[in-house]
């Protein structure tokens, strides 16, 4: 492992640690990524083992258990997936989207530490052996489908996975699991849907959740699979049978078993429940209960709104399509209380990714702002949904805040985070 960066005052500048010198192992361990040295460098004391140009040499450190050496090393590489399933969003990106999208991320590594939902497929006894070992707990899995031959066409890796022996053998080790099945109409719906939560739901208490999510379809799909789209129809049904569910599928703490995303809900024209529906939101990332969590964070915070800006200010808030009706009834009363603002919540088409098949906010590019707002009145500032931006606040078109800004002309702010901070300079 690439030392890239040491910390003053650490252990590793203690013993003359280099940028570019290579740490091979501690207490006898080979280290091949940054979990294996977070795993062993918890002893209270280690052996190292790295080279210096060449040379190969060894200290022995005593520290407490929870301290650190004070190194930062090469990022990992991650593992792709081994899968090709056939709604795979990798396969339906326009070009021009940043490189990353375009990469099926398959690596439990990644799962531990970031959320990714995985399939599992490339993992073999070594890998699952690691998770037990290391104790990588929770991960989050990609289910699916668990029949075998449905697994094999849905997921179209050509042959048996043995999903079910690997969710055994980790949740018999201790290993707690969120997991996730995206429905596709006449893929791995109705009995086999019903099968695959039978199976989960076997593997009490260790699978904490199961999120049921729609299939996301865009216009590039060229030359793939014909797929049915989610209709407001089926939408309802979904909601019937997890009403079902709810009595049936119960976890051991008492608390709900699956959980439905926001998007069933507002394609029924149910209200999107309450927070004790989510528990404790754990699946919010998977767009399970984003609705309610925003709306309570803005119900929490709206109180130290002003009640009067200094001067008349407009502002300008986009959304995708899909929350626009949502997103009124939660930020309208509590804006148009306050004094000197006018305001405009304004539902921009994806035109990019399809405009009548992707409408929620999380998948619009700065393109589509920026389109969707051209030649409006946008007033003093626009405000738009952080959940645009990666981690590197770059948009699904490799844009950012400051391109947007310049193509618009006027300021713009993600309206999750700077909404009180950014309307005291109006007060």
């Amino acid at each position: 492992m690439i030392i890239t960066a040491i910390e003053p005052d650490s252990y590793a500048s203690d013993i003359d640690l280099k940028i570019g010198d290579v740490i091979l192992s501690i207490n006898g361990h080979t280290l091949n990524d940054e979990l294996d040295y977070q795993f062993y460098v918890a002893e209270e004391i280690i052996e190292l083992v790295y080279r210096v140009n060449g040379e190969l040499l060894t200290t022995t450190i005593e520290k407490y258990p929870e301290e650190d050496l004070g190194l930062t090393f090469t990022p990992m590489k991650i593992r792709a997936c081994a899968n090709d399933c056939v709604f795979c969003f990798a396969k339906q990106n326009p070009p021009g989207v940043r490189e990353s999208l375009n990469f099926k991320d398959g690596d439990y590594r990644f799962s531990f530490l970031h959320g990714h939902y995985v399939t599992l497929t490339n993992m073999g006894k070594r890998q699952l052996a690691r998770v037990v070992e290391q104790r990588l707990s929770p991960l989050y899995v990609s289910a699916h489908v668990t029949n075998v031959e449905a697994r094999k066409k849905y997921l179209l890796f050509g042959k048996d996975d043995h999903f079910l022996d690997k969710l055994n053998y980790l949740t018999s080790n201790g290993i707690v699991l969120h997991t996730q099945i995206v429905v596709t109409p006449n893929w791995n719906d109705g009995e086999l849907l019903t099968q695959t939560l039978e199976d989960l739901f076997s593997f009490q208490p260790h699978i904490e959740t199961v999120s049921v999510v729609p299939i996301g379809l865009t216009k590039w799909r060229e030359n793939q699979e014909f797929l049915k789209p989610i209709t407001d129809g089926y939408a309802k049904n979904m909601i019937e049978l997890a009403n079902e569910w709810d009595t049936k599928y119960v976890r051991q703490d008492g608390h709900r078993f699956i959980y439905l995303s926001d998007e069933w809900f507002i394609r029924a024209g149910i209200d999107i429940p309450e927070a004790d529906y989510y528990d404790e939101f754990l699946m919010v990332e998977n767009g399970v209960g984003q609705c309610r969590d925003f709306a309570n964070r803005f119900f929490e915070t709206s109180a130290n709104l002003p009640k009067k800006l200094k001067r008349p200010t407009k502002l300008t808030f986009t959304t995708g399509k899909l929350p626009f009706d949502f997103l009124m009834k939660t930020i309208g009363p509590a804006l148009d209380k306050i004094e000197n603002l006018a305001w405009e919540l304004i539902p921009i088409a994806n035109e990019r990714l399809g405009a009548d098949l992707v409408t929620v906010t999380g998948l619009l590019s700065a393109s589509d702002i920026i389109n969707g707002l051209n030649n409006k009145d946008l007033g003093d500032a626009v405000y738009v949904s952080q959940r645009m931006f990666n981690d590197d606040d770059i948009t699904l078109d490799d844009l950012t805040i400051k391109d947007m800004e310049m193509q618009l002309g006027v300021p713009v702010f993600k309206h999750e985070e700077d909404l009180l901070e950014t309307l005291e300079k109006w007060v």
